[in-house]
Formats: structure tokens, sequence, C-alpha cells
């Protein structure tokens, strides 16, 4: 039977969820989609995400699809009854064979430092110097890759280089903005936990350019994961079911 393609693009509160993908007996992300779409519908179905966001870790523009056997009006999709946390702020058809993971070809994250903010990671009293980090951060231009940015994991390959990067600051507050075509395991909260030691004057700005090329073991502190947040998933014009 010929099968539907759709796709929605999520917002969720990541401390409300152990992550996107689904565990037994434990709240996820994917998990919450399944059995709203279940209801819904009557049809279980397998629902892909574009990024496996870790426990904690938020989105804006987490990018889902599944197949399904019928076609609904636009507005059913916004039924859906999912947890509070969780938002759906678009739906869409997509081409057949669209898959919000595969068919990506990049994606955008903000980490944030701030005092006060469960969305942002408290750096404490101690008044970061982000223009050292900012310093640190010039370290990484024309590397082929950050491979020793990402912690180790079973058969991953390399981590692709970063198409873009800024680190806009005021005061105690800070955001990095980073996109690239993929990501690893761990690397932006990697490359946050580091700046924020070179902020601090715990490390070296030289110190992250040794690290992203694999100069040195990694060793420092990987930045908690309530401070990220997946902004955006980017794809091929012809393929972006949101054009």
């Amino acid at each position: 039977m010929h099968r539907l393609t759709y796709a929605m693009k999520l917002a969720y509160d990541g401390a409300a969820f152990r992550g996107w993908q689904r565990q037994p007996g434990l709240p996820t992300v994917q998990q919450a989609m399944e059995d709203a779409i279940a209801s819904l519908l009557g049809e279980r179905v397998r629902v892909h995400g574009a990024a496996r966001t870790d426990a904690g870790v938020h989105a804006e523009g987490q990018v889902a699809s599944f197949a399904v056997r019928r076609s609904l009006p636009p507005g059913a999709w916004y039924e859906l009854r999912v947890p509070d946390r969780l938002r759906i702020v678009a739906a869409s058809p997509a081409r057949p064979g669209f898959h919000a993971r595969s068919s990506a070809n990049g994606k955008r994250y903000r980490y944030r430092f701030a005092a006060g903010s469960p969305l942002a990671w408290d750096l404490g009293r101690t008044t970061p110097d982000w223009d050292r980090a900012r310093a640190a951060l010039l370290g990484l231009r024309g590397l082929p890759h950050l491979a020793g940015l990402a912690s180790p994991s079973r058969g991953s390959r390399p981590a692709p280089p970063l198409d873009e990067w800024s680190l806009s600051a005021e005061a105690e507050t800070a955001e990095l903005t980073i996109r690239a075509p993929a990501f690893r395991k761990h690397q932006i909260r990697n490359l946050a936990g580091h700046l924020a030691a070179v902020a601090l004057g715990l490390a070296t700005p030289e110190s992250l350019g040794q690290l992203a090329r694999g100069l040195r073991p990694w060793h420092g502190a990987t930045a908690p994961a309530h401070g990220l947040t997946l902004l955006e998933v980017l794809y091929p014009p012809e393929l972006d079911p949101f054009r």
C-alpha cells in the first residue's frame, strides 16, 4: 500500500525528556510523537528525528518525518496530544523518500552561558573573559575536521568541518552559535566546555586548536546539556518541506 510522507518541525524543553531516541520506560520525544500519532490515527508509525538530541538538550527547530497510510487535512496534525513541553511548530507533506535525518545537509545549534537561566550554563561569580574565548575560536579556522573535540564513540567518522560559528557576549552572558553538515557525539558541548575554561583563565586560547587537531587528549569539561538548543535543520531547497 502506498504510504504518504509527512514532516513536522518541533520545539521542546529538553528538561522534560530523556533525549530524542526512545528508551524503554523513559519519556523521550520520539516516544511522545509515536504515541500521539497512534492515538490520532490508530496506526503505529516510526518517527525519525533529524538530530538525536541528548537528554536535557532543547530544540526550537527539530524536524521529524514519518510515513502513514492516509492523508489528513493540514490542521489535523496540530491536534496531536503531545506533552505540555513539546510543541508542533509546523507540519507539511514531504516528497516521497524524504527522511528528516538523511535528507538534511546541515544543522545549527546555540549554546548559552548565563546566570540564573534554566536554558543556560551558569559559570558562577567569576566574570568570564569572552575575548579570550573568541581568540581560541580563531584557531579553528581552516581545519579539515574537529575530530579531537568529539567524545570517543565506536565506529564514529571524523567530525566534519564547521560551516560557520560566532560568539556574542555581554558581561556574564554569551551565546555560541555554530553550524555544520553534521556533528559527532558531544562535539558542541566539549567545544563549549573548553571555551568556558579559556574564558575563565583555566586554559590558554591556543589549547583549543590543539585539542581540535587531536594533538592532545580531550580532558576538559563537557558543558551541561541544558545550555544547548537545536535551532534549525537545513535541507536542499528541492527537499525542504517547509519552504
